[in-house]
């Protein structure tokens, strides 16, 4: 066996059993998920060329039966115009005086052009050329030199015949000219030099090529290109890529329709990336259903295996139990007698350990009794009244209310006034310590609800304030402001410093982090435990200048049941 084909059964074989399991169900439901997408992918695409030619020929088929529609339309009506008798005498016929020339033209020639032109409004012009040098009468009659001098003329006059021409005009309007017969003849029509000439707009011939898109249209007679139209979508890739192109023949009129074969390409691109994210979705599914099955099939054996790493640390309190009778239950039950045995063992010793231990712990907290401190405190101050000590007796009685409602006779909750006593007894005992360094200002509501709130939420705020805020100050002048005020059902409590602030990298952390005692984290957790998140702490500070605490408490909330939540 070859030494790679061994390192990678190796590396298979030392897979956790999770991994293992995870990627067998992987390579089962890929492979013939790929194989299935590839071939769907490869039928749409040929479903879409195949849509795409049928488009394609749908439309060559209207433009060409509209074309045709129009051609014989036209034609026509420029050859109804040419024999009509308004046409006809008005080229031929000899005018004896002016009022005669005046009523052919007003009353007969005029009156026919108008009732042409508004049955079909959308006719431009209509224009008799002759080759009689002094008949002309406006735009309606000209003569056949003012036709040979038009741009768009291509012909000789000489070459019109009676079926109609075709020309187009700079603008590109349509211009249809037709010969007009000779009069008065019986069996076999004759022609004069004589014409009519019919203009349409170019919007107006081709209006039905206005829904024209993502393609290359060309319509023309003979060598004469009536019609161009390319989207501008398309208009850079008709040169130097491949197209899918038709062509039809209607009356010597050529239709030649282009599309970039990019276009059907880029939709087919669009179904494969449509059916590239359904595969995504379906390897997501296939993964995380793929994993559940893992986590399902080895989860016994994990909670096994956290067990015996739990019990290696000591700790044989754990209690492990699987109803199930294959292997992995099996073992798990052996492996629980076996450590219920070997608790038994050990807990005579070990229980023995623990009870002295507790012992010596209830010993040295009888020794850290209240009273006791209590008492000092009160003899301290008794001695300093004796010697006139005024500022050992004020601090003694600042520390005696401190104290007192600082341990609350080991009660978690605490009367708010008795609160607001204990943060200004802490307050004015912090001034003494530091000789007056900064100045409290208080703004405390008079009237505030008989309610009990959490014990030591205050004094955390107000010992962050001086210790981090206005101490570290350089110059003096630092003050402190504390507001207790009651807004409508809540108390809203603020703590604010003119110290050095918090540096902004550092202030989202602040109730996320432990600190040593009681912390703003000890603090907002607290709050967020008694009255939701609500009433969490917000921290607001500018580096350099000032930051400021405040919380809101709600009224309605009653000491037994902050009691019962605590």
């Amino acid at each position: 066996m070859p030494e790679r084909l061994q390192k990678l059964i190796r590396r298979v074989q030392n897979l956790s059993y999770k991994r293992k399991l995870l990627l067998t169900c992987l390579t089962v439901s890929i492979l013939p998920l790929s194989i299935t997408t590839v071939f769907c992918v490869s039928q749409m695409t040929s479903s879409l060329l195949r849509q795409e030619d049928t488009a394609l020929r749908e439309t060559l088929s209207t433009a060409s039966d509209s074309l045709s529609f129009q051609i014989e339309l036209y034609g026509n009506l420029v050859q109804n115009a040419a024999d009509s008798d308004a046409v006809i005498s008005t080229a031929s016929r000899t005018y004896d005086t002016v009022y005669d020339k005046y009523a052919q033209f007003s009353y007969t020639f005029d009156v026919f052009l108008n009732n042409l032109t508004t049955q079909h409004p959308e006719i431009e012009q209509i224009t008799l050329y002759t080759g009689r040098e002094e008949l002309r009468h406006g735009k309606q009659l000209r003569t056949l030199s003012d036709l040979e001098q038009e741009p768009w003329f291509t012909a000789d006059a000489e070459d019109l015949t009676a079926e109609p021409q075709w020309f187009i005009r700079e603008d590109g309007a349509m211009v249809l000219i037709c010969l007009v017969p000779e009069p008065y003849t019986k069996y076999v029509k004759a022609y004069s030099q004589n014409c009519v000439a019919m203009t349409i707009p170019g919007d107006t011939f081709f209006y039905f090529l206005d829904s024209l898109s993502d393609c290359h249209l060309r319509i023309s007679n003979g060598d004469t290109v009536f019609f161009d139209y390319t989207d501008p979508k398309i208009a850079g890739f008709l040169s130097g890529t491949p197209l899918t192109s038709l062509s039809a023949e209607e009356d010597g009129w050529s239709i030649l329709l282009e599309k970039p074969l990019y276009l059907i390409v880029q939709s087919a691109a669009q179904v494969l990336l449509v059916m590239v994210g359904i595969m995504a979705v379906c390897l997501f599914l296939i993964l995380f259903l793929s994993r559940l099955f893992a986590d399902f099939s080895t989860r016994r054996i994990d909670q096994v295996n956290r067990t015996m790493q739990v019990v290696q640390t000591g700790d044989f309190s754990v209690r492990l139990h699987d109803d199930c009778e294959d292997e992995i239950g099996v073992l798990t039950n052996n492996f629980q007698t076996m450590a219920d045995k070997i608790q038994t063992l050990i807990q005579d010793n070990y229980q023995k350990t623990i009870t002295l231990k507790e012992a010596q712990l209830k010993a040295l907290q009888a020794q850290i009794n209240p009273h006791f401190l209590y008492n000092c405190l009160s003899l301290i101050n008794s001695r300093a009244l004796l010697s006139h000590q005024d500022d050992i007796s004020q601090m003694s009685q600042l520390m005696s209310t401190f104290y007192r409602t600082t341990l609350n006779k080991g009660r978690s909750q605490i009367a708010l006034q008795d609160e607001i006593r204990n943060v200004m007894s802490y307050l004015e005992i912090q001034h003494l310590l530091h000789d007056g360094r900064f100045q409290v200002i208080t703004q405390i509501d008079p009237i505030l609800p008989d309610i009990t709130v959490p014990n030591l939420l205050l004094q955390p705020l107000v010992e962050n304030s001086i210790v981090h805020g206005l101490l570290p100050r350089q110059e003096g002048g630092g003050c402190l402001f504390l507001t207790i005020r009651r807004v409508e059902e809540a108390i809203h409590f603020t703590v604010m410093d003119n110290g050095v602030g918090i540096p902004p990298e550092k202030l989202p952390t602040l109730t996320s982090t432990d600190s040593s005692g009681y912390g703003l984290k000890n603090v907002n957790e607290r709050l967020i435990l008694t009255y939701g998140e609500t009433s969490a702490l917000k921290i607001n500070s500018i580096q350099n200048q000032s930051t400021m605490i405040t919380f809101c408490l709600p009224v309605s909330a009653s000491p037994s049941t902050q009691e019962a939540e605590v």
